[in-house]
């Protein structure tokens, strides 16, 4: 693998590397930061083979600490803040090395019973707090050293099933994606990066890399908002940033009628589908509107459409990005082969089967078509269904329960729940959420419950999700 900071602090060491607030880091000091880092994780046992779980907003110290695991030849697991500790964390990449920040030790401590605290002995790494595994040398590569292509990272996704994984994430794929984007979007070390996306989200340490590999200008801020984004779009010359479509709209409501600021040549629009009021709206004042399509299994996009292509034909996400190839299988569903998709996700022939729905166009343009899974997206975060109704029918006097998604201008999809209570029995729907508050994640949360007598079903005795459907909409106009 490359190691990008390196390269382009010997190409060009007085480069703006990092921003944060008035603070900036060229590549040359940013080499020095990752080298020391570096050499301090290999002291605590780093290396090829070890896991070093990452919790953190995207931060300098965080961005530092990406680049330094990567150098060790570690694999990086990292966490999203947002939904804290995901099922099966630990049991899943049995990390050797833990890095949390100070605001979330509190979500850990339960799981470092077996662990070392080593806090400070990261030099100068004042917001984290450092554990080491006890059995860390049992867990290093019988590798001498790092081969070319290593397992950069695991990220944690709940997949097309809702079922928790880890999916490995390569240097190499991370090194084709960064050529493949740069290419399609016409990229440069002149660009100015805003970091909106979690380092739990593929896209995010993606971003990361990339900006490093084309020698851009990475600007981070310790907490994300959306009046910050604004404010730093505004007056900070952000001339690229990703969101999803509900923080699309979030800019716009801020923002009211405002064109687009000038310095702004694109904004990557992608982790859910995107409202085509939204989308009209955004490019109707002038916004550089990207769409993209990808997933974690693909390290990040797969298809991108560029701001000129978006202007002329709104909603497609465009063409396979370079060396990935595209078609449309069995019940219109997307499939996708190529050097950035994980090995443990293909079939025998490389085909990733994505369960999206779609269509290609005569030009060659994808266009996302629905979900073939039952999986809710909302905002970007994948929400299992069957995880949610098990928690609802574990409310005392909930008889029965079901999940979908719910189409929402906003978020893309919110949750819904139709919900049958016991003979005689009452609740209020806030009451139950209450409860469901300290069980499930915000994102998880139903924006919307519907109490019923029964759960339809079809003639098979299966549950009709149609007709939940049906009984659900009815009451759409309740969800904000």
């Amino acid at each position: 693998m490359i190691d990008t900071v390196r390269r382009m602090a010997l190409k060009n060491p007085g480069g703006l590397a990092l921003e944060d607030g008035n603070n900036q880091w060229t590549y040359e000091v940013l080499d020095r930061l990752v080298e020391e880092r570096a050499s301090q994780l290999f002291r605590l046992g780093g290396g090829p083979g070890v896991n070093v779980l990452l919790a953190s907003q995207v931060t300098v110290e965080a961005v530092e600490m990406v680049h330094s695991v990567l150098r060790t030849g570690s694999t990086l697991l990292p966490v999203n803040p947002l939904l804290g500790l995901q099922e099966g964390i630990f049991d899943k990449a049995n990390p050797g090395i833990i890095l949390v920040s100070k605001e979330l030790e509190n979500l850990f401590q339960p799981f470092l019973g077996s662990c070392v605290d080593r806090s400070g002995s990261l030099t100068g790494l004042e917001s984290m707090g450092v554990w080491v595994s006890e059995n860390i040398n049992g867990l290093k590569s019988d590798q001498a050293s790092r081969s070319t292509n290593f397992p950069a990272a695991l990220i944690l996704t709940s997949g097309t099933e809702g079922k928790p994984k880890a999916i490995p994430v390569m240097s190499e794929a991370l090194e084709h994606s960064a050529c493949a984007v740069r290419s399609r979007l016409g990229l440069s070390a002149e660009d100015r990066w805003y970091a909106s996306l979690s380092l739990g989200h593929v896209g995010g340490l993606a971003l990361i890399h990339r900006t490093a590999f084309i020698g851009s200008t990475l600007l981070v801020r310790e907490r994300f908002s959306a009046e910050g984004l604004v404010e730093v779009i505004e007056t900070k010359r952000v001339s690229h940033t990703s969101v999803v479509p509900t923080m699309l709209n979030k800019i716009l409501q801020i923002r009211g009628d405002k064109k687009a600021p000038p310095d702004l040549e694109a904004l990557v629009v992608g982790g859910a589908s995107t409202d085509a009021a939204l989308l009209g709206k955004a490019l109707s004042l002038g916004y550089p509107i990207v769409t993209t399509y990808g997933m974690t299994e693909s390290c990040s996009q797969i298809s991108t459409a560029p701001v000129e292509l978006v202007k002329k034909k709104p909603g497609t996400v465009g063409a396979p990005i370079h060396g990935l190839e595209i078609k449309i299988g069995e019940d219109c569903e997307i499939c996708v082969r190529g050097p950035t998709v994980a090995d443990c996700v293909t079939d025998r022939e490389g085909w990733f089967a994505t369960g999206d729905l779609g269509e290609i166009d005569d030009d060659g343009h994808l266009w996302i078509r629905g979900r073939q899974k039952d999986i809710i997206i909302t905002g970007g975060v994948n929400v299992d269904p069957v995880k949610v109704s098990n928690e609802i029918r574990c409310v005392p006097g909930v008889v029965e329960a079901v999940v979908v998604g719910l189409p929402h201008e906003v978020w893309g999809e919110t949750v819904g729940a139709l919900v049958v209570l016991e003979s005689h029995g009452s609740m209020k729907e806030s009451a139950m959420l209450k409860i469901l508050s300290d069980r499930l994640s915000k994102p998880e949360l139903p924006r919307m419950i519907s109490f019923g007598t029964e759960i339809p079903t079809s003639a098979n005795g299966k549950t009709d999700f149609e007709a939940v459907h049906l009984i659900l909409s009815r009451f759409s106009s309740r969800v904000s």
